[in-house]
């Protein structure tokens, strides 16, 4: 596949394209990552971030495009793994030239890729990269906005863990939730709708602080730093990944840690253990949040059924289900065990 000068090859061990991307007329820098298309072409969402440094930027696409590939496959669906993150301030760079010219460069992959929302991406941007390349999906008047759906998987997975658990109704548990953006607050408003009484939230946006404190007064906010250390039955993350790791695990007071968010342990083959050992069971998240690519996967169908999406998302219980109790049978924890599972659909 030949490549114009925007788009440059970074050779990666046990991924099949790692793309560097620059268009200096929009400001737009970042990477497309592919790690796997043996199952179909890799599906994976944009992230915008302010990262740090290109370096951050890199390692937040591989991890993201490994996850997409087990995520899929443990979904059982015919796609591959990627993902793409942008680099830049979300409330200055964006413009439709910006997104027109993203969409110029997916299109230069020829469907090797396809692209949907991720953090700070919306279903208006989506719309200009569309008019560029058809390889995207989560277009409004299609599948629209995945983060309903993969709020509402979450959901299904965090009462089928609670179950597992054999912990008391929702009515009586208590929860925190990390991040309150595009799917956090939809997780929320389910918890209250199911009847939890007592729900803590952290958040770094103002902006999604203030839409909380108007629309679901009964939440608590607490401080970012307060949040590991809270005395509550069930954490939720829906923000960035790592955020299970040698810092935080020592303070973790929940019996159940399910969200979101992706790549939440910071080292698999660490931090999965660590937890397993203390007792807290944790959803591995690639799993419990696939009701976004389950959405959109139904996009490329040419027979749309929203209802047939929620039914195929509910699935995602009892999948987690099964990955306990393989858990529970080899000794082992959550994490390894739903690896194993998709591995089963991917070597096939």
């Amino acid at each position: 596949m030949k490549l114009s000068a925007k788009l440059k090859l970074i050779p990666t061990p046990e991924y099949e394209k790692v793309i560097r991307i620059e268009d200096p007329s929009v400001g737009l820098v970042g990477f497309i990552a592919i790690h796997h298309t043996g199952l179909g072409p890799a599906l994976g969402g944009t992230r915008l971030w302010n990262y740090k440094d290109e370096a951050s930027a890199l390692n937040d696409a591989l991890r993201l495009a490994r996850g997409m590939t087990y995520k899929a496959a443990g979904a059982s669906l015919p796609l591959g793994g990627g993902k793409a993150v942008l680099i830049g301030d979300a409330k200055t760079i964006k413009s439709p030239e910006y997104f027109k010219a993203y969409g110029r460069i997916i299109d230069e992959l020829k469907g090797m890729y396809i692209t949907a929302e991720d953090i700070n991406i919306t279903t208006d941007d989506i719309r200009y990269i569309a008019e560029t390349t058809s390889h995207v999906v989560g277009r409004s008047g299609k599948s629209g906005n995945p983060s309903p759906f993969t709020a509402f998987g979450v959901f299904q997975g965090i009462l089928a863990s609670i179950q597992w658990l054999k912990l008391k109704a929702i009515q009586h548990l208590t929860f925190a939730i990390q991040g309150v953006g595009e799917t956090g607050y939809r997780l929320l408003n389910m918890l209250l709708d199911a009847g939890a009484k007592k729900i803590y939230y952290t958040e770094i946006n103002p902006d999604h602080i203030r839409y909380v404190q108007t629309h679901f007064p009964q939440a608590i906010h607490v401080p970012e730093g307060e949040f590991y250390q809270l005395d509550v039955d069930v954490l939720v993350p829906c923000a960035l990944g790592g955020i299970l790791n040698d810092t935080t695990i020592p303070s973790i007071k929940a019996k159940l840690i399910a969200g979101t968010a992706n790549n939440i342990l910071l080292d698999e083959k660490k931090h999965g253990p660590m937890l397993h050992q203390l007792g807290i069971l944790v959803a591995p998240d690639f799993m419990i949040n696939a009701g976004g690519l389950i959405n959109v996967y139904h996009e490329l169908k040419s027979d749309y059924n929203e209802a047939s999406v929620n039914q195929e998302i509910m699935l995602i219980g009892s999948r987690l289900i099964t990955v306990y109790e393989q858990a529970k049978k080899n000794n082992t924890y959550p994490f390894l065990e739903a690896m194993r599972f998709s591995e089963l659909t991917l070597h096939r």
